[in-house]
């Protein structure tokens, strides 16, 4: 198959996944393809702009497009100019009864570049456990959080270190939403018996954003006996949700309980430190040069998740390119200035909230971390650990490591004391009030 061949039928699934046609027109209809070699599929753009935009939003479409063309696992990669294409490369498929092992997972999904923090680091441990033991503790493996935390990143890079370490075995990703759709397909073909080939015939079996599934009674009851087949024959489950288990109440209480038979494990929204460090390695990504005040600008004030906090960093990358001025402050400001608070207030973290705390008590930083009982450090202690949880995105394994590596149990313990005691105690309602109203005037 020519480069022109493969990209005028990758165009076509392009074209459905992605809903705006203005972002379609604008960015996709300008691409030409330029080669396809060693698993690399490279286009050309017109320009740096339009280069960042595909990288923001469409690489992950487009890439999917290209896999499923050609029936292998390719990377896309994007140059600026106005090259010829390469019309000579041809391209030989896959054995025809496996085209899709690999095609659903996208190879810049890795483990070499997810950024591992604190709130992630039990999931990334539990991910790499199931990616290179041939039976893993914990099946299925089930990672739940809000959305663009990293859960498909994480899924995606199990699917390839499965294949890298052992490169006979069968694996599939899918969203919950294509194991619908294939499912359907197939129950309109009667052809129910390729799809269940499809999915039970597998080492591995990936399956994102589960909660698609609700209320959909005959998908549930089709991949209830899927993941019996799997699991009876010990082979690997990895499932994403925007929730806990428990919390999927529209999903039959016999796969509940299913998913809770392995490890359920919760990724949160990164923080501060995690932040830059996801910031740092996008910029080195970008070959762009951001100084560490920009980069501190965007970490303190885009805390909700990766995929903001990266298409921020683009955003400032692209604003630059469109001017035509070095990245600093000033362009910075003005580049993201619509999706930061207008008010410009910064995000109160848990080093504020400590220096706050201790202010307020006159107790140390070191005091707060120390493993004093003394009930002058103790209560000050559990405030902080308090307004962590209830002002900040940090979860109790967080907020235990930086009050001096704590057991959360001590943790949960300390906020439930204050949020129990906040009910009967004016005295400590008026403190805790005033300490929150100088947070935020910070």
């Amino acid at each position: 198959m020519e480069i022109k061949e493969i990209w005028e039928s990758s165009l076509s699934f392009i074209r459905r996944s992605i809903s705006s046609m203005v972002g379609f027109n604008t960015y996709i209809n300008v691409v030409k393809p330029v080669s396809y070699n060693n698993s690399v599929f490279t286009i050309s753009v017109p320009s740096v702009i339009c280069k960042n935009m595909i990288e923001l939003r469409y690489i992950d479409d487009i890439e999917a497009a290209v896999c499923r063309v050609v029936a292998d696992t390719v990377k896309v990669e994007i140059i600026v100019g106005d090259l010829k294409p390469d019309i000579k490369t041809n391209v030989t498929a896959m054995g025809s009864s496996e085209p899709y092992i690999r095609a659903n997972l996208n190879p810049r999904y890795t483990f070499d570049n997810y950024v591992v923090g604190t709130s992630n680091e039990y999931a990334t441990a539990a991910a790499l456990n199931v990616a290179r033991e041939d039976r893993p503790q914990g099946n299925p493996l089930f990672l739940y959080g809000k959305s663009g935390i990293g859960k498909t990143h994480l899924m995606q890079a199990i699917g390839n270190k499965i294949l890298e370490t052992f490169p006979d075995k069968k694996v599939v990703y899918v969203t919950s939403e294509r194991f619908t759709i294939d499912m359907i397909n197939a129950v309109r073909d009667k052809d129910m018996e390729s799809f269940r080939q499809k999915y039970r015939a597998v080492d591995a079996l990936l399956i994102d954003d589960i909660q698609f599934i609700e209320n959909k009674q005959g998908i549930q009851e089709e991949f209830f006996h899927t993941f019996n087949e799997l699991y009876q024959n010990e082979k690997k489950i990895v499932i994403t949700s925007d929730r806990m288990p428990k919390e999927l109440v529209s999903i039959e209480e016999r796969l509940i309980t299913r998913f809770d038979w392995g490890l359920s494990i919760d990724i949160t929204a990164p923080n501060y430190e995690t932040r830059m460090a996801i910031l740092k390695k996008k910029a080195e990504a970008q070959h762009a040069f951001i100084p560490d005040d920009v980069l501190t600008y965007i970490a303190e004030r885009v805390d909700s998740n990766i995929r903001e906090l990266e298409g921020a960093l683009l955003k400032i990358i692209s604003f630059a390119g469109i001017s035509n001025k070095p990245i600093d402050m000033s362009l910075a400001e003005n580049a993201i200035s619509s999706i930061i608070p207008e008010d410009g207030i910064i995000k109160i973290t848990y080093q504020k909230i400590m220096d706050k705390v201790c202010d307020f008590y006159e107790v140390s930083i070191d005091d707060m971390k120390s493993q004093s009982r003394l009930r002058n450090i103790t209560r000050p202690r559990q405030i902080a650990m308090y307004l962590c949880k209830k002002l900040t995105s940090m979860n109790y394994v967080e907020i235990a490591k930086v009050f001096g590596n704590r057991d959360r149990t001590t943790v949960m313990y300390g906020v439930d004391k204050v949020i129990e005691d906040l009910a009967s105690d004016n005295i400590l309602k008026t403190e805790v009030d005033l300490i929150i109203k100088d947070l935020n005037n910070i």
